[in-house]
């Protein structure tokens, strides 16, 4: 059984380079079989939820963009290829034809390139993000802990945005959080 997710998320937790994880109240290292008896989930817990749960929003809302910056690179890059003799024909010097060529034709594959390591960039983060997030619900629902979440994203200033984050919690202590972060 992997620990640390449950116990990441407590105010027990206490981790230390010569004794690893361990449980602030035993002072041994954690154990249970599916959910511990002691766990308390409050401060921490709450935080790294929001957190977690805000990272996979931004990013979610950076989707488009980076789709349309993918779809525009790749296309300017294809174009480039394919019409570099034609372009390279409109200079002025055609001793240099071949130097345009090959040069329209790196940009065209740079182009490619730059867009592949965009997306992938992107596919990393979500996956990242989503991971984190799935990590925390796995345990809050063997606890038995369910929540709705609202995110309210306010108009950016300066390039911060500020986001109110909102939670009603169901068969938790804590009926109702909000937390207002800055994200720039």
């Amino acid at each position: 059984m992997n620990f640390s997710k449950h116990c990441d998320l407590c105010e027990n937790e206490i981790t230390s380079l010569e004794k690893g994880l361990t449980c602030k109240l035993t002072n041994k290292k954690p154990e249970f079989k599916n959910t511990c008896p002691e766990i308390k989930l409050d401060n921490k817990f709450v935080k790294k939820l929001e957190i977690a749960n805000l990272e996979l929003e931004t990013i979610k809302k950076k989707k488009n963009t980076i789709l349309f910056s993918f779809f525009f690179l790749i296309i300017v890059g294809f174009l480039l290829i394919y019409k570099s003799s034609a372009f390279a024909k409109m200079m002025l010097s055609p001793i240099y034809f071949w130097y345009y060529k090959v040069g329209l034709i790196s940009v065209g594959v740079s182009n490619i390139i730059v867009a592949c390591f965009k997306l992938r960039a992107f596919k990393g983060e979500f996956g990242t993000a989503r991971h984190k997030k799935n990590n925390i619900e796995e345990v809050l629902e063997k606890y038995g802990i369910c929540y709705e979440l609202k995110l309210d994203f306010k108009e950016k200033i300066h390039g911060i945005q500020e986001v109110i984050v909102k939670m009603n919690f169901k068969n938790w202590k804590k009926k109702q959080t909000e937390t207002i972060y800055k994200i720039s």
